[in-house]
């Protein structure tokens, strides 16, 4: 198997046997250097294959040996000192003493090393050195090659079938093998020839961090065993590399025993890991005979059952058994004897611990044969169950819990794979849209298509998230379009449970739930919260206003105020108060704050037959309000949501006692921004604006130079005036009317007529109260009527007051003052609510009586509200008269008060005029 025949293999650091052809290289170490010069000449002429190296140090002499391929060393050791034992006792070159020196001690193991020795002295001793020194180079070489022979022939005789031997230099050189490397080793080119090993072994080896450790491992220890595995083509090849130095006299070469290890490595492989997995598998391994006995079990089985493996050997299976489980024990034997093709079986059993308990174990049985295919045993695997079917339990009641709480709960569930996009919904998932199950296909695009367009991109955007791992879960809320075509809102909620090999979502599981009623709910409580904040921000600006209000002096200062004050607040962007004009109750505006953007055209119109909100608020009294499109036609009804030009528009009579002045129309880009409590708080403010501008008109007509004198007349014969003047054929003319809190006296002067006929003629009239003779005269009397309104409170209301009111011959007339911008048509409103006929028969302008007193000396000022109508009600009704006409007992009554507090009353109020006039 080892070739012998050394003649065709070049061994490194070995000469050729022809000495003739062989270069020899001479290190001549002398400190004389003359004799240096000398000797270097002399061998170099003698032979032309001698190389001559002159040093006169031990130093330079190790130097040169250690970088040059010393063939001899020539030394003469005197005047060298200590001659270093590295540079003279040695395998790789032989020594010559060229001296006249003896042996003294200092030098003895020079001498002893010696080769040779020639003598300086006497001639031809140049020539015999060069004789010697060829000769003692040539024997060297011999002993090398006769030593690399023994080498090989006692690697021929150790050497196996699988292995091959080889000779490297150094550097990794191959000198020599017994079979080629490259067809070896299974990942070299055998068709190409190794000549260095540790190179081919790279190329071999993968470029892997275990392949490059193991190349490391070839270089850094060359003696020591080291397996190495080979990819190959089919399967790969596992080496083992031994390494032995070969003596110095053999060149210096290292010895490769490289093996094939493949076949061994594998079969102690498998057999190690056998044994591995029967020591420390997890489930129980054992082997019965053919009778039940226990033969063999491992660790893990007898640990199960609390034993220790000597204790179960040898005991029948039996022994082990909950009671009643030996029979289906036996029972899976039988049907694997009865059907041999079937190979294994499975079948739940319970054991019987060491110390009582029990548990529940999975057995796989494998029937086992002799050689003549007999029945001989079982060999099992046993694995501890218990807590899996304990488990298996509570998720099957789990999972009845789960499916009644989703019933309970009207959960529906889905199951994707993102892969593929097939879906399957469950019935409560179809069955919360109106749909069966066989109605949708189970696809990713049935879900897409009925999802809300607005919402299908960020439900999409949250599955993304869900299938790139950017979230755990997946939740997301949007509508959804029923059968019947409505839109329910869903949450949905999920999850993904299954990845891929590539990282890629398979299986994501999750539910729908029904929570439209819960966003009604949430919208309901977000809108009521808004309204709350707008609520109290309106209620502030209410506030406002209405102080505001007692700082002005006129109506158009008061309209202005109002408009300002609003579209600063920044609530609304538009406020307009109107006035009646025209035959048709056009609004005009009196002032305007804000952005109209089309609010305007909406809020007042010219149109005959529909009438704007402006125009139907002044018309009925009460608050209108409307959503429009800016610049399309006012559409009515709660808003469409908040779309770009939405604008809500509200207008509020400026009313007061049922008397309308004018409307406040206010308009903002919030969508149904008027809630029943805004627009009670805008009722409010209409109501303080009315009363407001009712003070102004009054003032105004209290203080102008000249008035405006209006005269109205009906002749209704329903009116209760007329119909008693026309009973009873006398004048009625009022004298006077006092406001005691929930009704009104009125003190009528009769003429011409029985004063008690028309006193009972006007109480059978509905709007009268009572009716009481206050005095009687020869042809008539004073009456007093207790009303539910007169015609003087009506007039106060719109800023206007009553001078006359006669009824006489069918006629009701009424002559009343009011400033000169008075609005004659809302006066005769006023009076409307008296009798509908009033008409205006005459309009003039005329100075203001001079026995209107001065507001800054009226003596009035300094009575209190209720003493001026304790008075008052004593002056009309004759309680200063003399004799009284009317007692303070009768004068008590009519004010609903006892008699010691109308005295009182009275008594103060006349302390406190006599008080003014006297200025005391």
């Amino acid at each position: 198997m080892i070739g012998n025949d050394l003649d065709n293999i070049a061994f490194a650091g070995a000469r050729q046997t022809d000495a003739a052809s062989r270069e020899i290289e001479v290190v001549y170490l002398d400190s004389d250097s003359t004799a240096r010069e000398q000797i270097h000449e002399g061998l170099a002429d003698h032979d032309a294959e001698i190389t001559v190296t002159s040093v006169a140090t031990t130093d330079a002499a190790l130097e040169a040996a250690a970088s040059t391929d010393v063939s001899c060393l020539v030394l003469d050791p005197t005047g060298l000192g200590d001659i270093p034992a590295a540079l003279v006792s040695n395998d790789r070159y032989p020594v010559v003493l060229y001296t006249d020196a003896t042996a003294p001690n200092s030098v003895a193991t020079v001498f002893d090393d010696a080769e040779t020795i020639v003598t300086k002295q006497g001639d031809g001793q140049l020539r015999l050195l060069a004789e010697k020194v060829v000769g003692v180079a040539s024997a060297s070489v011999d002993r090398t090659e006769s030593a690399l022979r023994d080498a090989v022939s006692g690697i021929e005789s150790r050497a196996e079938a699988n292995e091959i031997a080889i000779l490297l230099s150094d550097d990794g050189a191959v000198q020599w093998s017994s079979e080629a490397v490259s067809a070896f080793v299974s990942g070299l080119d055998d068709t190409v020839e190794v000549e260095d090993f540790y190179d081919a072994m790279a190329g071999a080896l993968p470029d892997t961090p275990s392949g490059r450790r193991q190349r490391q491992r070839l270089r850094d220890s060359p003696t020591e065993s080291v397996a190495i595995r080979v990819p190959g083509n089919d399967r790969d090849q596992c080496l083992l590399r031994r390494g032995y130095e070969l003596p110095e006299a053999a060149g210096g070469l290292m010895l490769v025993l490289l093996r094939d290890i493949t076949e061994t490595a594998r079969r102690d492989a498998r057999m190690a890991l056998l044994d591995l997995l029967v020591e420390r598998a997890q489930d129980g391994l054992y082997t019965l005979d053919e009778r039940g006995v226990i033969g063999f079990c491992n660790d893990s089985f007898a640990a199960i059952l609390g034993y220790e493996t000597d204790e179960l050997c040898g005991k029948h299976i039996s022994a082990v058994l909950a009671p009643g489980e030996l029979p289906k024990g036996q029972a899976a034997v039988e049907e694997l004897l009865e059907a041999p093709e079937q190979g294994s079986t499975t079948v739940d059993l319970t054991f019987r611990r060491k110390d009582g308990t029990e548990r529940e174990f999975s057995f796989n049985h494998t029937l086992t044969r002799d050689d003549a295919g007999n029945y001989n045993g079982v060999i099992g695997v046993a694995r501890d169950v218990t807590e899996r079917n304990r488990r298996e339990r509570e998720y099957q009641e789990m999972m009845e819990r789960f499916n009644f709480a989703l019933k309970g709960a009207e959960l529906g569930v889905w199951d994707w794979n993102p892969k593929t996009n097939d879906v399957t919904f469950d019935e409560r998932w179809t069955g919360m849209l109106g749909y069966t199950t066989a109605e949708l296909e189970p696809h990713y695009e049935t879900w897409a298509d009925l999802v809300h367009p607005d919402d299908l991109d960020r439900a999409e955007q949250a599955l993304e998230e869900l299938k790139d791992r950017e979230t755990d879960l997946y939740q997301c809320e949007f509508r959804m379009r029923t059968k019947d075509g409505d839109w329910r809102w869903i949450r949905d909620l999920g999850k993904v449970f299954e990845w891929n090999d590539d990282g890629e979502a398979i299986r994501a599981v999750g539910i729908h739930q029904d929570i439209t009623e819960e966003r009604r709910r949430q919208n309901e409580i977000e809108r009521q919260r808004d309204e709350l904040v707008t609520l109290d921000r309106v209620n502030v600006l209410v506030q406002d206003l209405i102080r505001a209000l007692g700082t002005t002096t006129t109506q158009d200062e008061l309209a202005v105020t109002v408009c300002d004050r609003i579209v600063e607040s920044e609530l609304w962007d538009l406020a307009w108060i109107g006035e009646r004009s025209g035959v048709n109750d056009n609004l005009t505006p009196t002032a305007v704050a804000g952005d109209d953007e089309g609010c305007f055209d909406s809020i007042t119109s010219d149109n005959q037959t529909d009438s704007s909100p402006g125009e139907t608020a002044l018309r009925t009294g009460t608050i209108q309000t409307t959503t429009i499109k800016c610049g399309s036609e006012v559409t009515s009804g709660e808003g469409t949501g908040n779309d770009r030009g939405t604008r809500s528009i509200a207008a509020i009579p400026i009313v007061h006692s049922d008397i309308v002045h004018g409307v406040l129309c206010v308009c903002t880009d919030q969508p149904d921004a008027f809630t029943t409590r805004v627009e009670e708080s805008f009722a409010v403010l209409g109501e303080m604006l009315g009363f407001a501008f009712t003070a102004v008109q009054n003032r105004r007509l209290l203080s102008h130079d000249k008035i405006l004198e209006l005269t109205f007349e009906s002749q209704n014969a329903d009116t209760p005036l007329v119909s008693a003047a026309n009973a009873c054929g006398c004048r009625i003319e009022a004298v006077g009317s006092v406001d005691i809190g929930p009704a009104h006296l009125l003190y009528l002067a009769v003429d011409g007529g029985p004063i008690d006929a028309v006193s009972e003629q006007l109480r059978s009239h509905e709007d009268v109260l009572d009716s009481r003779v206050v005095r009687t005269d020869d042809d008539g009397g004073v009456l007093e009527l207790q009303v539910t309104e007169t015609i003087q409170s009506l007039l106060l209301d719109v800023g206007a007051r009553r001078q006359t009111l006669v009824a006489e011959e069918g006629v009701l007339s009424v002559t009343v003052e009011a400033p000169l911008d008075a609005d004659s048509r809302t006066i005769q409103e006023a009076l409307a609510v008296c009798t509908s006929d009033f008409t205006l028969t005459a309009k003039q302008e005329r100075e203001q009586a001079n026995d209107v007193l001065d507001a800054e000396s009226d003596p009035r000022d300094h009575l209190t509200d209720r003493q001026q109508e304790v008075l008052r009600t004593a002056f009309l009704a004759g309680y200063y008269a003399w004799p009284r006409d009317t007692n303070a007992e009768q004068l008590a009554t009519t004010l609903d008060i006892a008699s010691s507090t109308l005295l009182q009353h009275l008594r103060r109020a006349e302390r406190n005029l006599i008080d003014a006039i006297f200025d005391i």
